[in-house]
């Protein structure tokens, strides 16, 4: 089961020494400097865990296809460019990824 924000907050609380109060408003910071750095389309690394990279996706044109379950030609419509976040997991987050053998016991 993930870790909800109330748990997170206490295990950080205990962590760090810091009262569950300070945790809460050092995360709350996190959050809106994240936040801050994307709005403005900007790289933003949290440690050595991720990053996170704002994108811009090309706008497509109206192309012919085919629909794959009746073989019919159809016209696929064209999309309007778009703004994308990506998240990349960084060495450090690698690094910690489980075993083939544990991952399968715990998510199977």
């Amino acid at each position: 089961m993930p870790l909800t924000q109330t748990q997170l907050v206490a295990h950080l609380s205990e962590q760090t020494e810091l009262t569950k109060a300070e945790v809460k408003s050092v995360l709350t910071a996190l959050d809106e400097t994240i936040l801050d750095q994307i709005s403005q389309a900007e790289k933003f690394k949290l440690g050595g865990l991720v990053q996170l990279e704002v994108k811009l996706k090309a706008a497509t044109k109206a192309r012919e296809g085919r629909n794959p379950a009746t073989g019919e030609a159809m016209t696929i419509s064209a999309k309007p460019a778009s703004v994308q976040l990506k998240a990349r997991p960084l060495a450090k987050a690698k690094n910690a990824l489980p075993t083939v053998q544990k991952a399968k016991k715990k998510l199977a």
